[in-house]
């Protein structure tokens, strides 16, 4: 079994919508995950105003996951599928080793 972690980007005005699909997969509801607030900088930075253009970042809300890879690809494809196009951003890290201590 390879475990990964999904870490998805995304805009904080979707931040509910995104954790109740993710809620709704067993496996992620039994593994958990951590959502965090997160400030964007840089060229890729989707900005939702004047003032975020002038403080030069924009906030959006990190979720990560780990699991094995298929079912992070499943739920990938079930969040690409229910929020097309919202400017969700995402990358799947390999997981050497996981464990609690």
């Amino acid at each position: 079994m390879t475990l990964a972690a999904l870490v998805l980007l995304i805009p904080a005005a979707l931040e509910e919508e995104v954790v109740d699909r993710m809620l709704d997969h067993d496996s992620v509801a039994r593994a958990g995950f951590i959502t965090r607030d997160v400030r964007f900088h840089g060229d890729a930075a989707a900005y939702q105003s004047v003032i975020e253009q002038v403080r030069g970042y924009t906030r959006v809300v990190e979720i990560t996951v780990t699991l094995p890879e298929p079912d992070l690809r499943r739920l990938l494809a079930s969040v690409s599928e229910a929020l097309p196009g919202r400017g969700i951003s995402y990358r799947i890290v390999p997981i050497a080793e996981a464990s609690t201590l």
